[in-house]
């Protein structure tokens, strides 16, 4: 089986721009590439998941989600950083659904797709909510500090690990010095 760390998207590997729907606005977090690299050389299948709320609330269509996925993807690729997969929860916050973080249908359909074992992976995310999405899977938590995101009172728990950002995230993942 392999392991995985589970990545939210927005703040943790792109800049967070509130509701982005244009494909040109993706900015990448300083060392973001560098902490996939690094992820992926020590046997890490990487999976973004991610909540896309915007379609939810009709800001924009699904359409805008797939076409800023698409050059996300693109621009990774291009620096030699391949995702295992990517998967959203298009849904809003008011709506009642079984893929919006912290609930694990997501990642549990990557762990199905890609023989993925659960407890020797990782989530990776800015919010208390990925925090809480790893306790729901039984696997261990990286919070990052690079996002707009932090403590949720929703969800009363506290991270395994806490990083600056991801790079460093990555590095208490592999073993490595931070």
């Amino acid at each position: 089986m392999n392991k995985a760390v589970f990545l939210d998207r927005d703040g943790t590997i792109i800049v967070d721009k509130g509701f982005l729907s244009d494909p040109e606005g993706i900015e990448l977090i300083p060392g973001a590439v560098d902490a996939l690299r690094l992820l992926a050389r020590n046997g890490f299948l990487l999976v973004v998941v991610s909540n896309q709320s915007g379609v939810g609330r009709g800001y924009f269509g699904a359409s805008a989600v797939e076409e800023v996925d698409a050059r996300f993807k693109s621009m990774l690729a291009g620096q030699g950083v391949e995702l295992a997969g990517t998967y959203y929860c298009i849904h809003g916050e008011d709506e009642t659904c079984e893929c919006r973080k912290p609930e694990p249908m997501l990642p549990l359909l990557a762990a199905r797709e890609h023989d993925i074992d659960i407890v020797d992976s990782y989530v990776v995310g800015d919010k208390t909510s990925d925090v809480m999405l790893a306790r729901n899977l039984g696997c261990r938590s990286v919070l990052v500090m690079t996002g707009m995101g932090g403590s949720d009172a929703r969800y009363d728990v506290q991270p395994d690990l806490t990083a600056a950002d991801l790079l460093e995230a990555s590095r208490l993942i592999s073993g490595q010095e931070a």
